[in-house]
């Protein structure tokens, strides 16, 4: 927690991310499980993979959309359990009406993490520190569990500083301590640089964004392409995205580069599970209930670079019928794959009224 006292020049802009908090939930309803390794996910023996796990179980390097075969093997005393999506929706559509008690721009980014823009708050005078930390105890006091919070005035630099200090704390840095403060950070912390592109990032001695900054935008795009010009700004502590309050979709996918191609059906497949995984998370974010699809599609991009798209009229969002699209158009691997992706379509007709918050309420 900050010392000194903090002056905002610009807008204020606080970071909310509830820890780990499918698995909070679940603690918070067993006692038994308390100072346990918890997950929550997919059954080991069926493929599935974790959606997230507490702190304890981290220590043993487990993290998100890993298989839960490989979750019990790092950590055989593993207690998983099964997704309850709804109950875990009931908690964040009530933790959520805190946050617009501070402020009316809130932006969800996901089913446990939220931007607000305190900007034009009266509340604590005006403080977003003080916002902040009655926001986390709110949450606390009301609902069993704990969240991080991280206080800037972009909202690249709030989502930093709300991961410096989890879980149950929070972080802060004003306009003035940006520039010093961006040096020191990861580029891992950089949206748009993954696993693939770190490596890149790695090859050419950069780790962290000052390393980053040394290089000519000219030569960013080179390398990154057209988000290189992003890239430049960000490395830089730079970001200008507004809260959006009402966003609109019309598709929403994820995919993944792959630091190995694959080479077979298995590892497609196990890959096609944790993506799927990743899909329905990015659907508690939007404002989109998966009631509406009308279509799913699947993206393969071979180590030549040739890319296939494959979709089919669809109602509803199952992994089978995205291994069933698979399957009917790659037979074997004849080629190494080197990306995959998954995504849906809306209906139209329903697409703005689905979207309007994202608790269908």
């Amino acid at each position: 927690m900050n010392q000194k006292t903090k002056i905002w020049k610009k807008r204020k802009i606080v970071h909310i991310d509830m820890d780990s908090f499918f698995a909070s939930i679940e603690i918070r309803d067993n006692p038994n499980l308390k100072n346990k390794p918890v997950a929550v996910g997919g059954k080991a023996n069926e493929r599935g993979v974790l959606t997230t796990c507490n702190y304890l179980a981290r220590k043993y390097g487990l993290h998100s959309a890993m298989s839960s075969k490989r979750a019990v093997h790092l950590c055989k005393d593993l207690i998983i359990l099964p997704v309850d999506i709804a109950k875990y929706r009931k908690e964040s559509k009530e933790i959520f009406k805190i946050f617009k008690c501070y402020s009316h721009k809130v932006e969800p980014v996901s089913i446990d993490e939220a931007f607000l823009d305190v900007s034009e708050s009266r509340y604590c005078q005006g403080d977003p520190e003080e916002m902040a930390r009655q926001i986390r105890s709110c949450i606390k006091t009301d609902f069993g569990i704990t969240a991080s919070a991280g206080i800037s005035s972009n909202k690249l630099i709030a989502k930093i500083c709300s991961d410096w200090k989890k879980p149950d704390n929070q972080f802060s840095i004003c306009d003035d301590e940006i520039p010093s403060f961006i040096e020191t950070v990861s580029l891992k912390s950089i949206p748009g640089i993954g696993k693939v592109n770190y490596k890149k990032c790695e090859n050419l001695n950069m780790r962290n964004c000052s390393d980053m900054q040394k290089m000519p935008k000219d030569e960013l795009v080179r390398i990154f392409g057209s988000y290189g010009h992003t890239l430049f700004n960000l490395v830089r502590g730079i970001d200008n995205r507004e809260i959006e309050t009402n966003r609109i979709r019309k598709s929403i996918s994820v995919e993944d580069t792959f630091l190995h191609d694959l080479s077979d059906t298995d590892s497609c497949k196990q890959q096609l599970s944790i993506l799927y995984i990743k899909l329905i998370e990015r659907c508690r974010s939007s404002r989109i209930d998966t009631n509406e699809v009308r279509e799913i599609f699947l993206k393969i991009k071979f180590n030549d670079f040739e890319t296939i798209t494959r979709q089919k009229k669809c109602l509803s969002l199952e992994l089978n019928d995205f291994t069933n699209l698979f399957e009917s158009n790659i037979v074997r691997v004849i080629k190494p794959i080197r990306l995959l992706g998954i995504g849906f379509r809306l209906n139209d007709k329903k697409e703005d009224a689905s979207q309007y918050d994202i608790f269908n309420r």
